[in-house]
């Protein structure tokens, strides 16, 4: 049986210094309401990247292994 774990999201508040989990939805609505194209901000964040908002500063959270990973491309599609 193939078992895989569903991305985890953080975001920091810009007047706060702890990360706090989010789940997808939050991140959508929040790409949604700043940023033309959500795909291109999703994998900046798969790709290890920080997306910053008016709002505050999301991130895929990583867990465990190695972080340093190989490099992939994604579809474009």
């Amino acid at each position: 049986m193939l078992m895989f774990a569903m991305p985890l999201y953080e975001v920091r508040y810009h007047e706060e210094d702890a990360w706090q989990e989010i789940s997808e939805l939050e991140l959508m609505e929040e790409l949604c309401k700043t940023c033309k194209r959500i795909t291109p901000a999703i994998k900046e964040m798969i790709l290890g990247k920080e997306v910053k908002t008016p709002l505050g500063i999301y991130r895929l959270k990583l867990k465990g292994g190695d972080q340093g990973g190989e490099q992939f491309e994604l579809s474009s599609a």
